[in-house]
């Protein structure tokens, strides 16, 4: 699972990366048990916006250090999409709850 850190939009909280971190890592660069606990358990913190703002991130397979590196112009691109993808996805939940919604039995008595 990948996660960021410190995103800096819409109230986000921090978290581990996954991506891209070395620190304590064990040799063959897999991360440590304890390593991966924490991320998860960071991971759940926050709001559902905040975690699918994280998930999308990871998915774009930017880290804080990335984030941090780019400049003001394109950091500013890369959350746009980030909040483009957001919208596309509770969309997406929405219609999905909608259809379950509409295919539930209905029984009168």
């Amino acid at each position: 699972m990948q996660t960021t850190n410190n995103i800096g939009t819409m109230g986000t909280g921090s978290t581990n990366s996954a991506v891209g971190s070395s620190a304590g890592a064990q040799s063959g660069n897999k991360p440590s048990f304890k390593e991966l606990l924490d991320q998860l358990t960071d991971y759940t913190k926050g709001t559902t916006g905040e975690r699918i703002e994280k998930m999308i991130l990871a998915k774009l397979g930017i880290t804080e250090e990335d984030l941090k590196k780019m400049s003001p112009e394109e950091r500013e691109k890369v959350m746009q999409k980030v909040r483009d993808m957001m919208k596309k996805e509770l969309e997406a939940q929405k219609q999905l709850e909608e259809m379950q919604k509409d295919h539930k039995i209905r029984v009168s008595v």
